[in-house]
């Protein structure tokens, strides 16, 4: 399995020149992380970038993306700034079907990035539909786990949050990819659902006081 650094540094690979992200054990802040990106961006490799539509014109301007993939079709239609683009036609829903996307989508990119171009991928907050395909991503084009993965995304964008069953999707991914998930689905009793594993730090707060008081009255 490749290594990824927190440095986004990109290495060649093999005979196909395959860029790889190199991870290193120094913990660098989010700033650090991002240093250089225009803002409401957010680096996940040193190729590959996710955003929000709000900041899609000044990524434009200071990337110069050779792609875009857009999965935001509830948006306008884009500029005439003659950028190829991709687009995912699906709505933000748990029940939207992300799977024919995130091979043919996680492939685009990488072909791309591998002549050495810049990949932009954006939803319209740049948290869930993005986050997930910037997820398949690196799971198969990077080789990381889903559960690596998501924490390489989370300590770039601290507010990247895939739907539910986005996310199942993607374990159902990883398992076609790896053989076995490396992350699962787990009851969350703060708010009597399931969740990913991966979020349940996100509600020991609320899972505690559930657990102390019972559950909050409806007025």
């Amino acid at each position: 399995m490749k290594v990824l650094t927190v440095e986004d540094k990109v290495a060649s690979v093999g005979n196909e020149n395959e860029p790889t992200v190199v991870v290193d054990t120094q913990k660098l802040t989010k700033e650090e992380l991002n240093k250089g990106c225009p803002l409401g961006v957010s680096r996940v490799t040193s190729y590959l970038y996710v955003c929000g539509a709000h900041a899609l014109p000044g990524a434009v301007r200071v990337l110069h993306p050779g792609l875009i993939v857009s999965a935001a079709p509830e948006l306008p239609p884009p500029p005439e700034d003659y950028v190829p683009r991709q687009f995912v036609p699906l709505l933000d829903t748990p029940n939207s079907d992300m799977h024919p996307y995130m091979e043919s989508v996680a492939d685009l990119i990488n072909e791309v990035i591998c002549n050495g171009e810049v990949v932009l991928v954006h939803c319209v907050a740049g948290i869930s539909r993005s986050v997930t395909l910037c997820l398949a991503y690196l799971v198969k084009w990077q080789k990381m786990t889903l559960r690596d993965a998501y924490y390489h995304m989370k300590q770039r964008r601290p507010q990247i949050r895939p739907n539910t069953g986005f996310f199942k999707q993607l374990i159902k991914f990883e398992e076609r990819l790896f053989g076995e998930p490396s992350v699962k689905m787990v009851y969350c009793e703060a708010i009597d659902k399931e969740i990913p594993d991966v979020y349940e730090a996100d509600y020991i707060g609320m899972t505690w006081f559930r657990q102390r008081y019972g559950p909050i009255e409806k007025c």
